[in-house]
């Protein structure tokens, strides 16, 4: 919507500088007319200032306007006296008998203004064709004696309109000040003496310049600029046909309006593009955030947006966050080995699956002879370093299906998986030994053994709290019998 109003703005800012355009060219055109008239009027001044005039010798004046008829560019040259009888012309030989002019108004103004003046487009009483003239007055002692006039026909201005080349579609017209066809660049003849299109007419009488929508003489709509002028109020219309006006207007405006769908058209589809990616950008993020709850390690690519990248990185950060609290949650600090609950809960599901399968298993709970003497003696940094490596023995000791933990202090247990009791007895003898073994610790040599109870599911008991503590009981039995020794719960 604010692109048509932009539209329709510009088509009227556009139609009203052609107009203006128009108008510019009417008041050049004019300018030319008064400069013609002007040009008239100074060689006419400069003839009446003849010693002829003065003296009265009007047929040595008739030689000398014949003279100057080039010079003043004009039809023919008359002198009229201040009755309005003609007393020579140019036209015929001199001493012939002439008329008197039908309308004194012209001469009637001479006398009044002693000014030169120039008149509407008459009916010459000689040459009985339409013509104008150009007057100035003769003055003998500062009083005027004769009208000096120049009589033109509509040729003379035509001319001029060739001379300013308008295009072949226009229709120019130059008007007398009682707005009548002087000149045309169409049909003259059919035209000439004729008053302009009445809609120009009304408008040229109420003003002395404008543009208007009108319909020419012959037809045709155009748009009209006039102008007259303030001295001879002569004046030049100037139509200018309304499809060829509105053509290269419209043309522009039709590639403009192109461009600006074309350029709709690529915002849309960047709005479209870059839209898509947002929406794949968030999708992209709805998952991985919803995984991110089960404390699965999240793999999401690089994203399209910074904003989205951001949220990518928050959502990594806090998934190696989350998953960093779970493992600690699960696992030893100091081992890394998982801890009482995660070994109980796993405990707990092996052991739903032997039942189903009708599949053995067997814990094993160990606690380590002679440990906190090595810590008393060597300090708790060299203890931990022996908890750590024992972890390492038995986590190295024990198949990757196996299940290792340590409960605390020094206290280990090993879920045996598919593992009847005789070979849980083996694997637990061959353990004691691997821990058994000698630990460097620094600077230091330290030995320690070790006490294993075994329980067995399903003989000894069918749920993880029951054959946690019948493991420990069998491990307090072999402690008791001596350490670094195997027991059975029974």
């Amino acid at each position: 919507m604010v692109a048509a109003l932009l539209f329709l703005s510009y088509y009227e800012r556009e139609q009203i500088q052609l107009a203006k355009s128009a108008v510019n060219r009417a008041q050049a055109l004019v300018l030319a007319v008064d400069r013609e008239f002007a040009a008239a009027q100074s060689a006419l001044l400069a003839l009446s200032t003849s010693h002829r005039l003065a003296t009265g010798d009007l047929e040595g004046f008739h030689h000398r306007a014949l003279e100057a008829l080039a010079n003043v560019r004009a039809d023919s040259i008359l002198v009229l006296d201040r009755s309005g009888q003609i007393l020579l012309s140019t036209h015929v030989p001199f001493g012939r008998p002439l008329p008197k002019v039908p309308d004194p108004t012209l001469l009637t103004r001479i006398l009044e203004t002693e000014k030169p003046v120039v008149s509407n487009l008459f009916v010459g009483p000689i040459t009985k064709q339409r013509i104008f003239s150009v007057g100035v007055p003769v003055k003998l002692h500062d009083s005027v004696i004769y009208s000096l006039h120049a009589t033109y026909t509509h040729q003379q201005l035509m001319l001029l309109l060739q001379a300013n080349a308008f295009p072949e579609t226009w229709r120019v017209a130059i008007t007398d000040g009682n707005n009548k066809v002087v000149a045309r660049s169409h049909e003259i003849e059919k035209y000439l003496g004729k008053s302009v299109a009445p809609a120009l007419l009304s408008r040229m009488l109420a003003s002395n310049e404008g543009s208007l929508e009108s319909v020419t003489l012959d037809g045709l709509l155009v748009l009209t600029a006039f102008s007259k002028s303030s001295a001879s109020r002569w004046g030049v219309a100037m139509g200018i046909p309304k499809a060829e006006l509105t053509g290269g207007l419209r043309q522009n405006l039709l590639r403009l309006v192109l461009a600006t769908l074309g350029a709709l058209a690529l915002g849309l589809w960047l709005a479209w593009f870059v839209g898509g990616r947002v929406a794949s950008s968030i999708t992209a993020l709805t998952q991985p955030a919803v995984d991110m709850v089960s404390g699965a390690q999240l793999d999401i690519p690089l994203l399209h947006f910074k904003e989205a990248n951001s949220m990518r990185e928050a959502l990594l950060q806090a998934s190696a966050l989350l998953r960093k609290s779970q493992y600690d949650a699960h696992h030893d600090g100091l081992t890394g080995l998982p801890n009482r609950t995660l070994f109980h809960q796993s405990i707990a599901q092996h052991l739903a699956l032997c039942e189903r399968n009708h599949e053995e298993l067997c814990i094993l709970f160990i606690d380590l002879d002679g440990f906190k003497a090595v810590n008393d003696t060597l300090g708790h940094a060299a203890g931990d370093q022996l908890l750590r490596e024992v972890s390492q023995r038995i986590a190295s000791a024990c198949r990757a299906s196996d299940i290792c933990s340590r409960l605390g202090g020094d206290e280990f247990a090993v879920a045996l998986i598919h593992s009847n009791l005789e070979q849980s007895r083996i694997f637990a003898t061959q353990l004691v030994e691997l821990i058994s073994r000698p630990y460097v610790l620094g600077e230091h040599r330290a030995e320690v053994s070790a006490s294993v109870g075994i329980s067995h599911f399903p003989g000894t008991a069918k749920d993880a709290d029951t054959l946690l503590r019948k493991a420990d009981q069998a491990m307090y039995s072999a402690k008791v019998a001596g350490k670094r020794r195997v027991r059975t719960a029974v």
